[in-house]
């Protein structure tokens, strides 16, 4: 129980929630502000409007509620329009009325669940009580929840937005030290293969949310992406590529693969782990820069060399096979980071990798088999 206060106390504390916390406040004043400089008979909608837009955290999930909140209220406005036309111009009751447009918009609801904001503005329209002509009611509130949707919009481009670059670069050097964690744990004579599945488990969630990170930056900087910040465009694919590497390892670890080579097998565990450990320091520093700011990149060629050492003589073939693929991934890896994404080695956007197939730490049991990459063959002794 204290574990998870200090963690609930550490996320209350950090720069993220307050972020989020400034942005909402400034989003609910500028709407109530804005609402009465235009004379909106009911603020108050702008005022809910903007609270359910900011609250996503981020650039990329504003639009998209945004554009959520436009179309639903478009097509919930017009559905209440004509239900006050049916209760102007029949002898229907409101209740009845209500129902009739509230059928096509449920229908319309059960094929896409996102445009369920069509019925609370239906509601809105129809429902709560509003003095004035009957026609400007709608028009009113509808101008409200567009009043909140554009406001909210300024605020999340505006307003303390968390820069996407960053992000990605932080959960890269996240994901280098828990894959040097799966590396460390699968590299012993006897993995642990719970402790292993833990640890991808969390890359499988910091490779998610790069790629988040990426659709944000791609959003801040549309077409421009990758011309001036090509290695953030590229480290979801390069990351992936080792992440698949590693879980090789350590599938062919928890089977049996990792023979019993003493010294040789703690090297080139230690090797591994010092360089993910540089690469994640790397992004770490890149992190702190601003774009475009190059770093010096002395310790670039130390690195590759280490990783051109060869294999252990005494692994067997599948061993080595699979740390040759980690090896050669991680230089390509190096060379993009240490050049900051500038470099035409590999393919781009890395995709065509063999590993990349989004398999986990789940082997069936003793009996289940070592994956191989399609087109290679395994190797026998």
């Amino acid at each position: 129980m204290p574990e998870r206060l200090k963690n609930l106390f550490y996320s209350i504390m950090g720069p993220g929630t307050w972020r989020q916390v400034v942005r909402m406040n400034v989003s609910l004043i500028l709407s109530g502000i804005v609402a009465t400089i235009i004379h909106l008979d009911e603020p108050v909608w702008a005022l809910i409007t903007s609270v359910i837009v900011i609250t996503q955290s981020r650039l990329t999930q504003t639009l998209s509620t945004g554009r959520e909140q436009i179309v639903g209220t478009l097509i919930g406005a017009a559905a209440g329009m004509s239900a006050i036309a049916l209760e102007q111009y029949t002898s229907l009751s409101v209740g009845m009325v209500f129902w009739v447009m509230l059928m096509p918009l449920a229908v319309l609801v059960a094929l896409r669940p996102k445009m369920r904001v069509a019925i609370v503005t239906l509601m809105v329209v129809l429902l709560f009580p509003a003095t004035g002509e009957p026609f400007s009611r709608p028009l009113q509130r509808i101008a409200s929840i567009m009043t909140g949707v554009v406001v909210s919009f300024a605020v999340s481009f505006f307003v303390l937005r968390g820069e996407a670059r960053r992000e990605v670069l932080g959960n890269a050097a996240s994901l280098l030290r828990r894959l040097s964690d799966l590396l460390s744990g699968a590299l012993h004579n006897h993995p642990d293969h719970d402790a292993l599945a833990t640890i991808d488990t969390m890359c499988r969630s910091l490779l998610q949310d790069m790629n988040d990170g990426v659709q944000e930056a791609e959003v801040e900087h549309p077409s421009s992406l990758a011309k001036h910040d090509p290695l953030v465009l590229r480290l979801p694919g390069l990351l992936r590529r080792i992440r698949s590497d590693a879980i090789f390892i350590a599938r062919a670890g928890t089977e049996g693969e990792t023979a019993h080579t003493g010294d040789i097998l703690a090297r080139e565990r230690d090797m591994l782990v010092d360089v993910l450990g540089q690469m994640a320091a790397r992004c770490d520093m890149l992190a702190k820069t601003r774009r475009g700011h190059a770093l010096p990149d002395d310790d670039m060629r130390p690195l590759l060399d280490r990783l051109e050492q060869p294999d252990g003589e005494h692994w067997t073939p599948v061993m080595r096979f699979a740390v040759g693929l980690l090896h050669a991934d991680m230089r390509l890896a190096v060379r993009n980071i240490w050049s900051d994404g500038r470099t035409d080695d590999g393919p781009f956007p890395l995709d065509g990798h063999p590993m990349v197939a989004e398999a986990g730490f789940e082997p069936e049991g003793k009996a289940a088999s070592v994956p191989m990459p399609e087109g290679r063959a395994r190797p026998t002794s």
